[in-house]
């Protein structure tokens, strides 16, 4: 083959497909905000960003071009190629992020495809846009020995073409390093934006070498590739209780603090008659991984990575476990995914734990780990105090339920690709009549215990994970950002003993729920060593809660949100108002807080 000719061929070919990408990843500017600047960041950034991504893939087209077995080859990488940028926007249209460690998470650990509602009609969709990436591939190479000769791979016009190229790298990369010297929330915010996009960022330089001045904000995040933990801060002193109290928690996953009424939920409604509602209290995570460790480990969600890498249980399971405590955990999902059985239950022996109850989906799985465990109430040895943890799915993706709970009319789901405003009601009745249901197991259970003479000696919690958005401030779902609809949930917390119909206003967070236990197991250390919460109880005002998901964290306070990055590629601080409207250049007022947040991220580290 003449190598002028193929080079001219290979340049048609891939200039085909960089087209198709461009079409493609111009999907992502409807996500880019209506600010001109931020389109015109948007605009640039989407021609750079795929011009590198093409620099990148020529690397292993040209040898792979030059070969005839590799051609075929070269046509499958492309074609893939294609294929993974349209399900990230998929993707990034439903969650607001890319694809990513905790998709590759999900695939490669054991149960994690399980935790996904696959349709049919997904399914169909990814064999069709397949087939058709396949066929546009055919096509190009075929069409791309007629371009060989076109004049636009010759000459001044292709250098016209590479120079067009090459100005928008340095419009893109030079407009978000001033975006990241100035603050300007337009640019910053959509750091994101594209797959695999790298941000240009010369804080330090500009400091160092041009003499600007930087703001004197404080900036959040913490590096998490420390080498070890100091955790906890002292060792801890206990004194078993004479009275052992049992502990049971029970989490519905997904559940919002709005669903906690008369209405959706009227056993755990009932329930809190007898208890003290917590009316203002968020989750640590707006996820499952995180919400669940800070409700168990009482401490920031950033621990989770440096937990799971050292393999390490929760002090309060480990302090319950040294008093001989039974125990239990009924979990609907298994607990591979996410790794709890890596962390928060990783020092419980598999006897006690039921993941795996039989039922084709969620609900008759849920009602199966409630059987499960009223059938262990009923045949426990009650002179062992047990700890139970119970963790309910239905409400989570498929939100389903059995026959006889469909109080909410119409309920329907609805594809997430194709979900809008006109089409959310129904999916968001399916979702309480999911709850509605999974109250309906509590209240068995509830009942059970009542009638074992449980209340007299356990302390019951009822809460969820994380919340759910359907559309309110344009999300859907969770893991996207720290809305209300996302992070705020309900808790019931009954203690024997402790007044009951109590109200409480405050602002309460999941990591408060160890160090309010922690003393009933006979504690005696300050919460400082082992926590970033308080007691739910304790009085007084707190400036913040914290949240926390993969990459990012949250401030919270009453009237409202700093979102923060955890990683450098991040980009900057986002600030939202009560109603979660962003504030450009609203983060500054958030300094004092972030150092706050910043110091206990850190503290246990050594």
């Amino acid at each position: 083959m003449n190598a002028n000719y193929g080079f001219k061929r290979l340049a048609a070919f891939l200039g085909l497909n960089f087209c198709l990408t461009l079409a493609v990843c111009s999907g992502f500017l409807f996500f880019a905000g209506g600010h001109p600047l931020s389109l015109a960041f948007a605009g640039a950034a989407l021609v750079s960003n795929t011009a590198m991504l093409y620099a990148a893939l020529s690397l292993p087209a040209v040898p792979l071009y030059f070969f005839a077995a590799g051609r075929g080859l070269l046509a499958l990488l492309v074609g893939v190629f294609q294929m993974t940028l349209v399900t990230d926007l998929a993707i990034y249209k439903i969650f607001k992020f890319h694809l990513n460690s905790m998709v590759l998470n999900l695939v490669l650990t054991p149960g994690g495809l399980e935790s996904l509602d696959q349709g049919w009609g997904t399914k169909a969709l990814f064999v069709l846009l397949s087939a058709a990436l396949g066929f546009a591939q055919w096509y190009f190479w075929k069409l791309s020995k007629e371009l060989s000769a076109s004049p636009l791979l010759r000459g001044r016009k292709a250098l016209a073409l590479s120079s067009v190229l090459l100005l928008s790298v340095f419009a893109d990369k030079g407009l978000f390093a001033w975006g990241t010297l100035y603050d300007s929330a337009y640019i910053t915010r959509n750091a994101q934006l594209f797959p695999l996009y790298q941000p240009l960022r010369i804080r330090t330089f500009a400091s160092k070498y041009l003499g600007v001045k930087l703001d004197k904000e404080v900036k959040g995040g913490i590096d998490l590739k420390y080498s070890g933990l100091d955790y906890p801060k002292k060792p801890l002193a206990v004194e078993p209780p004479r009275r052992p109290l049992n502990f049971l928690i029970i989490v519905v996953d997904s559940l919002r603090a709005d669903m906690l009424n008369p209405e959706v939920m009227p056993e755990t409604w009932a329930f809190g008659k007898k208890a003290a509602l917590f009316e203002n209290h968020y989750s640590g995570g707006n996820c499952t991984r995180f919400g669940i460790f800070s409700l168990l480990y009482g401490l920031y969600g950033n621990y989770w990575f440096p937990m799971l890498g050292e393999r390490r249980g929760p002090l309060f399971l480990d302090v319950l476990k040294k008093q001989g405590y039974d125990l239990r955990v009924y979990a609907s999902a298994k607990l591979s995914f996410p790794e709890f059985n890596k962390t928060c239950f990783v020092e419980l022996p598999r006897e006690g734990i039921y993941d795996e109850p039989p039922g084709e989906d969620g609900a008759r799985r849920d009602r199966a780990i409630s059987d499960k465990f009223i059938s262990y109430l009923k045949t426990r040895n009650t002179k062992k105090p047990y700890f139970s943890f119970i963790f309910y799915d239905a409400t989570h993706g498929n939100y389903d339920y059995l026959p006889g709970f469909n109080k909410f009319e119409p309920a329907a789901g609805v594809s997430q690709l194709a979900l809008n405003m006109n089409n959310v009601g129904g999916l968001k009745n399916k979702y309480k009549n999911s709850v509605y249901f999974d109250d309906n197991v509590v209240g068995s259970i509830l009942k059970a215990l009542k009638a074992a003479g449980g209340l007299k000696d356990t302390v019951v919690i009822v809460t969820g994970d994380h919340g759910e958005a359907f559309l309110e401030r344009g999300r859907y779902g969770h893991n996207q950002g720290y809305s209300p609809e996302e992070v705020h949930v309900p808790l019931v917390y009954y203690e024997p003993g402790r007044a009951p119909a109590v109200v409480v206003k405050a602002l309460t967070s999941h990591l408060d729920l160890v160090p309010t236990l922690m003393p009933l197991a006979g504690v005696k250390n300050p919460v400082e060593d082992y926590s970033g919460g308080r007691d739910l109880f304790e009085k007084g005002e707190r400036s913040f809660v914290p949240s926390s998901s993969w990459d990012t964290a949250a401030i919270i306070t009453e009237k409202a949100v700093l979102e923060m990055p955890l990683e450098a590629y991040k980009g900057g601080l986002k600030a939202f108002d009560a109603e979660y409207k962003e504030v450009p250049k609203g983060a500054a007022a958030f300094s004092p807080l972030i150092l706050q947040f910043q110091k206990e991220a850190t503290r246990f580290y050594r």
